[in-house]
């Protein structure tokens, strides 16, 4: 080695030039999820080298640019000797992450220190043919009408884990008066799987048909029940009055008066007296509410006659 004197370079230079260029080539292989960043300065210094030492053939130039040309050379070799590693028999980790990353024991944890915003580099968009599309702007959301916003709440409120706010929740949605939103909280509160809450639907749904008559279907079980089916089904369910409260409420079937009934969360329960042939005797109905707003279920009279019933709620 030549003495500063002669324009040459010391061992603790060159050793200065190896550091930086490997410390250089470690980081940019850490970015290695931003792009090909070893390879790009690997060109460049490469690039840097030949030019440099192109013009350090000329006397004026040759004692700064010299060294120069030295010092992107290491550079070049180190960013090199990584991108011989990653693309020599590469592994896809490799690929995707750099040699450091995935080499190193702890490449990983540097290469999180290093690229931790890369979430938030976001690559531009290709279409099929694998051109750039530009992002398509779209229209802001429209503003929430009360109404979406009383039925998000009502969903919010069944979502809980808690059968009091879930029961709580439909109460006060019950609570709305205009008939287009009343139609659909009502719709979600019979769908719901809660048996409370799908009560409080039910109760409502009655409520509404409250003095009008529900028309009853009623099947003999056997052949000694079809007058008790034609005697259920010739008048029909009328409520006269509901407590949607407690969800007692009393009416008529088989005749005028004379019914009452209860809905519970097992269903709806109803009592009253019905006359087949000569002979009035007591009759209970006891019905479930499906899927399909129907309320379906068997009727029995203290003869022992039975009937399949199916009132529909809509």
């Amino acid at each position: 080695m030549s003495d500063s004197h002669g324009g040459g370079l010391s061992v603790p230079v060159i050793l200065g030039a190896l550091i930086c260029a490997g410390v250089t080539a470690i980081l940019a292989d850490l970015m290695t999820p931003y792009g090909p960043v070893v390879l790009t300065l690997g060109i460049a210094f490469a690039a840097l080298t030949i030019l440099a030492g192109i013009l350090s053939l000329l006397p004026p130039l040759s004692g700064i640019l010299r060294p120069v040309a030295a010092f992107a050379l290491v550079n070049a070799i180190a960013c090199g000797a990584l991108i011989g590693l990653a693309y020599v028999g590469p592994k896809p980790a490799v690929t995707e992450r750099g040699v450091v990353a995935t080499l190193l024991p702890f490449g990983e944890t540097a290469q999180t220190i290093v690229v931790r915003n890369q979430s938030t580099v976001v690559p531009p968009a290709l279409d099929t043919a694998g051109v750039e599309t530009a992002a398509v702007p779209t229209a802001p959301a429209a503003p929430l009408t009360p109404a979406d916003l009383k039925q998000q709440t009502l969903l919010t409120a069944l979502a809980s884990a808690d059968p009091a706010v879930r029961l709580r929740g439909g109460v006060i949605a019950l609570t709305e008066r205009d008939p287009a939103v009343i139609a659909a909280v009502i719709d979600t509160l019979y769908r719901s799987p809660d048996p409370a809450v799908r009560q409080l639907a039910v109760k409502r749904l009655l409520t509404q048909r409250r003095g009008a008559r529900m028309p009853l279907l009623a099947v003999a079980g056997n052949a000694d029940s079809q007058a008790f089916a034609n005697a259920l089904q010739g008048a029909g369910l009328t409520i006269r009055a509901i407590n949607e409260t407690s969800g007692a409420f009393d009416g008529g079937l088989c005749a005028a008066t004379g019914m009452s009934g209860a809905v519970n969360r097992n269903g709806v329960t109803i009592s009253t007296r019905c006359k087949t042939g000569a002979t009035d005797g007591a009759t209970v109905l006891v019905l479930q509410a499906t899927d399909a707003y129907l309320l379906v279920g068997e009727a029995r009279n203290d003869q022992g006659q039975t009937a399949k019933v199916e009132v529909p709620l809509m």
